[in-house]
């Protein structure tokens, strides 16, 4: 009886062993691949911190340039309503004159030399 009871010992001693053994293998294979991922991780964390700092960048100075592009547009918008406004009143003179003076009414129904309209091209 007791040669058995050595022999389960030794036996289950042997596999809980190796069982150990393994065990301690595959966390020591599990902590690798976790570190390595953490790793990859990492790396792939501080290469999209990168581009977000240029893209910040990018986006800072297309809306610098909306901005610029924006007070252009305004200070055209605003010299064009004064072009505008100066040929309008302009042509209001011109009528107001027509209307009012028989001798400009005549000038004005006549015909535009050839050499004069090639100026005016």
């Amino acid at each position: 009886m007791v040669s058995l009871f050595s022999w389960l010992f030794d036996n289950i001693s042997s596999t809980l062993i190796a069982a150990l053994l393994i065990a301690c293998l595959a966390l020591a294979f599990l902590y690798k691949y976790t570190r390595d991922e953490r790793d990859m991780a990492l790396q792939n964390a501080a290469i999209a911190i990168e581009a977000n700092k240029v893209n910040k960048e990018t986006i800072d100075a297309l809306e610098t340039e909306i901005v610029k592009r924006d007070e252009l547009a305004a200070a055209w918008q605003e010299e064009l309503a004064k072009e505008r406004k100066a040929r309008d009143d302009a042509r209001r003179e011109l009528n107001a004159l027509l209307e009012q003076n028989e001798s400009i009414r005549d000038w004005s129904s006549e015909r535009v030399p050839d050499d004069v309209w090639g100026l005016l091209k």
